[in-house]
């Protein structure tokens, strides 16, 4: 661009008639009927040329230099009226290529002379009724095209302002081009119409730029453009796709309320200053891929009506999203956040942060079906508040103390509601319960709302410092998690359970039903394998919406699910949850009990425990299995254990005659009465059955009723003192672990 010292006009080849001044150097084209072009004519000749140029005529100067005087009177000649208030100038097609619009005076390309950028080109309120054209030209001064109406094309590409450019008003019937055009000071295109395409390509904006409620009705393109200051869109609206790949912006950038109707794309651009978007819509794809935020960022308020993609972009400073709806997906993936960053409240179809890191504390407020922060780094913490979202958390790392938690009532920003549509929530929910593998015969549960988020999934995720809060966990899977027994639990966060009702297959015993406790999702796909597999699911749901099958992805065997119940057990106790943590004991000893590393009498052993008390957690069955010890005792206290006779000793003998008549002393045998059964049909009286039972009662307690027995009596009673306290711990042990806080 030329300045103050040197005319650096730019080289090139004329492909028109020349000026034959100065030893034909001249650019400009001839005139026809003259050897000269417009600036070098004499003062009769210009009088003559200049009456050629009427209303409406078509103009021809390209390369050549005008002065502000001589394009004044070239312009005046084209107005229509006389007067102090002329009409506007109006043009046909007019061809400025390579001009050199610059101070008083000829120019010539061979001899150097200052440029004055206080010269002032006005080609205000014109009427171009055909092409204009204004490749390469040079403006030394200022350009003013406020108010201008381009009825054909328009093209300045290549050209290079030098002052001010000033476009406001200006009407673009058609395609408008500013291709690698050079504005050294402020280019203003307030209000501008584009009817067509505009394009500014690599244009390099030196000083502020502004295109404030600049409406453009076709493609818009800033590719590579340069904004050296403050770049302004406010209000603009971009009626077809609009392009601002790999731009430059040195200053700020304003796109505050900003229309994009189409898809936008800002891959790759370089913000070394704040942006800021609040307001703005976004009618089709909004790409940010690879973009750079040197300044803060902000799209608080901001809808995207399709997909916004945010791959890879980096966040220098603070990033802000507050009441931000995306009506598609919205991507996130393997960005930078190195400041502060809010995400929301706001409203998608799906949020993912995939790979993303977050230098600091993050807090991410959203109403959305699918949130993914797989393998997402949050080395400050994050504060996740959801409704309604399925999340994988699946590699995820938490640097800080963290929380996920669902949130009961929806969010505000500004004092203003942020929430999806009734019928985009309906769409959300029947797409969820639509994946839920047993949604049929295990729906949501009793109590459990539709704002619920349900968490998928934990692998490779270390939780020491996460806590979940009102989050379904009914499908998530924790296998491969680390540090599991410090996950912290709150609220209501609900877990799967085994099928309900009577269950009929080809085992032993042909009927069965399934004990009523707290399962992980990864249980479900094993049990599926066995024998007994009726009501568990082979199929997990994952946060994509799709059910995959474990053919794919082998289920969880026995040994890893004792190791995951068991980690997860020491987090509920250390959470007081005594309840919860009996339900995980006992999935951990039913995979213990199944597993093929156990060793046959630790599994007899484990299957016997299993059968009289549900390994310590069921006092309804070690209840029930001493109803029935009672009821086996009572029934052979009453059948075998009672003798017929209860005395406790016989004097039995004969005293002969003789002895008798003389006198004599005699000696007699005492012996025990003989403790046997009486006759079948004598056994089962009313009294004999009433002893039965408080003798069998008192035995479970080791209490001795003080009776007479026969000996498969005391074996009996010896039986029931061995297992009767026994059992009676259990049930008390279950009990315990059901009451516990």
């Amino acid at each position: 661009m030329p300045d103050d010292t040197t005319n650096t006009r730019p080289r090139f080849t004329p492909d028109w008639p020349t000026c034959t001044e100065d030893a034909g150097q001249c650019t400009g084209r001839r005139l026809e009927g003259f050897e000269q072009c417009l600036a070098h004519l004499t003062a009769d000749d210009l009088d003559t040329a200049l009456a050629r140029f009427t209303p409406g005529a078509d103009v021809d100067l390209r390369g050549t230099a005008l002065t502000p005087g001589l394009l004044h009177r070239l312009l005046a000649g084209m107005s229509e009226g006389g007067g102090p208030a002329p009409s506007p100038p109006r043009l046909g097609h007019a061809d400025f290529g390579h001009c050199f619009f610059s101070g008083d005076g000829p120019q010539h390309n061979d001899h150097a002379t200052p440029s004055d950028h206080t010269a002032t080109f006005k080609f205000s309120g014109a009427r171009f009724g055909g092409d204009a054209w204004f490749g390469g030209a040079e403006f030394g001064g200022a350009a003013g095209f406020d108010g201008v109406t381009f009825g054909g094309e328009a093209g300045f590409g290549g050209a290079e302002f030098g002052g001010e450019a000033r476009f406001d008003g200006a009407e673009f019937g058609r395609a408008a081009g500013f291709d690698g055009a050079e504005f050294g000071g402020e280019a203003s295109f307030d209000g501008v119409t584009f009817g067509a395409a505009a394009w500014f390509d690599g244009a390099e904006f030196g000083g502020e730029a502004r295109f404030g409620d600049a409406k453009f009705g076709g493609a818009a393109g800033f590719g590579d453009a340069k904004f050296g200051r403050a770049a302004g869109f406010g209000g603009a609206d971009f009626g077809q796709a609009a392009w601002f790949g790999g731009v430059t912006f040195g200053g700020e950038a304003g796109f505050i309320d900003v229309t994009f109707g189409a898809a936008s794309w800002f891959g790759s651009a370089d913000f070394g200053q704040a942006a800021w978007f609040g307001g703005a819509t976004f009618g089709g794809e909004a790409g940010f891929g690879d973009a750079k935020f040197g300044g803060d960022a902000s799209f608080d308020g901001a809808e995207f009506g399709g997909e916004a993609r945010f791959d890879g972009a980096t966040f220098a400073r603070d990033a802000r999203f507050g009441g931000a709806t995306f009506g598609g997906e919205a991507w996130f993936t393997d960005a930078t956040f190195g400041s502060d960053a809010r995400f929301g409240p706001l409203v998608a179809n799906t949020l993912s942060v995939d790979g993303a890191s977050f230098a600091k504390r993050v807090v991410v407020e959203a109403e959305t079906n699918r949130l993914s922060a797989g393998h997402t780094r949050f080395e400050g913490g994050v504060e996740l508040r959801v409704r309604y979202a399925r999340i994988d958390a699946r590699g995820a790392f938490f640097g800080a103390p963290s929380s996920l938690s669902g949130a009961p009532a929806p969010f505000e920003h500004a004092s203003l509601a942020v929430a999806a549509e009734q019928e985009q929530i309906s769409a959300w929910v029947a797409e969820r319960d639509g994946t839920d593998p047993v949604s049929v015969s295990q729906p949501r549960g009793a109590g459990l709302e539709e704002w619920v988020p349900q968490l998928l999934s934990v692998q490779e995720t270390d939780v020491s410092q996460l806590t979940l809060a009102d989050v379904d966990l009914r499908w998530c899977r924790f296998a491969g998690a680390h540090q599991l027994d410090k996950l912290r639990l709150e609220g209501r966060s609900p877990f799967n359970e085994p099928p309900g009702g009577w269950q009929i297959g080809l085992a032993w015993p042909p009927v069965w039903r399934w004990t009523s406790r707290r399962v992980l999702a990864e249980e479900h796909p094993w049990r599926a394998g066995r024998r007994k597999s009726g009501g568990w699911t082979k199929n997990l749901p994952d946060s994509h919406g799709v059910v995959f099958d474990v053919a794919e992805r082998p289920p969880v065997g026995p040994e890893r699910l004792v190791v995951v119940y068991r980690s997860l057990r020491k987090a509920l106790e250390d959470a007081k949850n005594e309840a919860g943590a009996g339900d995980f004991y006992y999935g951990e000893m039913e995979a213990r009990r199944h597993a093929p590393s156990t060793g046959f009498l630790e599994r007899v052993l484990l299957t016997v425990y299993w059968l009289v008390s549900g390994y310590g957690q069921r006092a309804s069955r070690a209840l029930a299995v001493l109803a029935a010890t009672i009821g086996v005792l009572f029934i052979l206290l009453t059948t075998y254990g009672l003798p017929q006779d209860t005395a406790l000793q016989q004097v039995t003998g004969t005293i002969p005659a003789a002895v008798a008549e003389r006198g004599q002393q005699i000696t007699l045998e005492v012996k025990p009465a003989p403790a046997t059964p009486p006759p079948p049909d004598q056994r089962w009286t009313r009294d004999r059955m009433d002893k039965a039972i408080r003798i069998a009662l008192g035995s479970v307690v080791f209490r001795d009723a003080d009776q007479r027995l026969t000996p498969a009596g005391v074996w009996t009673v010896m039986a029931g003192r061995a297992f009767g306290p026994l059992l009676l711990a259990l049930a008390a042990l279950a009990i315990r672990a059901r009451v516990k806080r």
